[in-house]
């Protein structure tokens, strides 16, 4: 006895008086007489369950001999459809009912006997009570369900976000996961539960959870925020995240964590700076990225005696390429001209492209020698004729060095000397080094053999 069109439920209270006599449903119309009752009526067993089947009805008065089908009958089909199995029915009879019949009555589901004719200031408190009682009945079960709506939205929302969500213990300690923190930290939910947060938190370092930041700003009501916190995974990989810490309301005393996954963004950023510093056609640093390498390790030499040596080189003949062979064919040149010098350069040398034609390379040295050593392989490298894309190339290079030591050394300065050493090179005839000589004492250059 299921309903598939239903009327829409009135704000009042609906009863359902059954009876096969017309004028006892007159009557009972009247006696029952309210503004915030409706009253519906039915003269046969049927004709109930038909208006069942219609209406949201809340009490059932229900005459229990009636032709056909007698109120028994009604009351068993009624407790057998989810719908009816819990609305009230007060049976309703002109005679006197043996006992096996008020058993059989209640066994039906009645939740009353009543006598006709019926005494008015009985009946009505009785429907009231029951009334008032399927009311809040009906009130709880649709608070109930609006509850379980809002559990699982809750918690589809929680199942489903994309950020991590943690609810913290104010004793430090996780009480609730969410499967994105789950997999963010490469532990199970099950087994993040009743442990303390700190043992997942790399940077800000906190010894003692007590002391913290995050536990101070839960004390006093606020939200803490870390933009650059680092957490530490299962497996001991590092992931950057930004944390946000709120206190949670009443008597929780809890806080709930939210942590934003921020790998993507700090490669990204990485990328950038790398592009940044990066020359895109030989992968070498650029003019930027050069200064910034060797400013950094000669901020580290104020105390040093350590021996730099600046290779500054200019390519001899690339313009001749570049007008005649065209753009392509001088990219490809700077290309191998860029393999050639990250082959020769050793571990620790710091390599760049910073123009046109123009490469650069810092040394670490013990004599003034090894950087003449290194400037001859690179020129007799450079200097063979290759062959791309079907043509002939032939190059060169003309190198200057400048040397000084660590804690003497600005780069600005080595730049210079570097740079006119290399036209003194190319004055001399191309394709050689020279140093600058205002660096270099007799004492250093024993050997004037050693030097072009």
């Amino acid at each position: 006895m299921e309903c598939v069109h239903m009327k829409p439920v009135n704000t009042g209270s609906v009863l359902l008086v059954v009876d096969d006599y017309p004028e006892n449903l007159i009557s009972m119309q009247a006696l029952l007489q309210r503004e915030d009752w409706q009253i519906l009526t039915a003269a046969s067993g049927v004709a109930a369950l038909d208006m069942l089947l219609r209406n949201e009805v809340d009490l059932v008065l229900l005459d229990v001999h009636m032709p056909v089908m007698d109120g028994f009958e009604v009351a068993r089909l009624m407790r057998g459809s989810q719908r009816t199995r819990f609305t009230p029915i007060i049976f309703l009879t002109a005679n006197a009912q043996s006992r096996d019949a008020v058993l059989e009555g209640y066994a039906c589901g009645a939740v009353d006997y009543l006598l006709k004719p019926f005494d008015e200031q009985i009946l009505k408190p009785k429907v009231q009570a029951l009334l008032e009682q399927q009311s809040n009945t009906r009130a709880l079960r649709r608070l109930s369900h609006d509850l379980e709506i809002a559990q699982a939205f809750n918690a589809s929302v929680l199942e489903n976000a994309a950020e991590g969500i943690l609810v913290v213990n104010e004793d430090g300690r996780i009480r609730f996961a969410n499967p994105a923190i789950s997999r963010l930290l490469k532990v199970p939910v099950a087994a993040l539960k009743g442990v303390p947060l700190l043992d997942f938190l790399q940077k800000p370092h906190v010894p003692d959870w007590f002391e913290s930041a995050i536990y101070h700003g839960y004390q006093r009501g606020e939200t803490y925020r870390v933009h650059d916190a680092i957490l530490r995974c299962v497996d001991a990989q590092l992931l950057p995240v930004t944390l946000s810490c709120a206190p949670l309301s009443g008597q929780q005393q809890a806080m709930v964590v939210t942590v934003l996954d921020m790998s993507e963004v700090c490669l990204l950023h990485h990328q950038l700076e790398l592009q940044a510093v990066t020359d895109p056609l030989t992968g070498l640093l650029n003019r930027r990225g050069f200064q910034r390498a060797v400013e950094q390790v000669l901020s580290r030499d104020e105390a040093s005696t350590q021996l730099r040596a600046l290779l500054y080189l200019d390519l001899d003949g690339f313009k001749r390429i570049n007008d005649s062979l065209g753009h392509e064919v001088g990219d490809r040149a700077l290309s191998w001209v860029a393999d050639q010098l990250a082959h020769c350069a050793r571990p620790g040398d710091i390599l760049g492209r910073i123009g046109g034609d123009e490469f650069t390379l810092l040394l670490n040295v013990d004599d003034p020698r090894e950087a003449a050593q290194l400037a001859e392989q690179l020129i007799d490298k450079i200097a063979v004729r290759q062959h791309l894309q079907g043509l002939d190339v032939s190059l060169g290079v003309s190198i200057g060095i400048a040397v000084c030591l660590g804690g003497d050394a600005h780069l600005e300065t080595l730049l210079r000397s570097a740079d006119a050493a290399m036209y003194e090179a190319k004055r001399a005839g191309r394709q050689q080094y020279r140093f600058y000589e205002a660096q270099l004492s007799a004492d250093t250059l024993q050997n004037p053999l050693h030097w072009k």
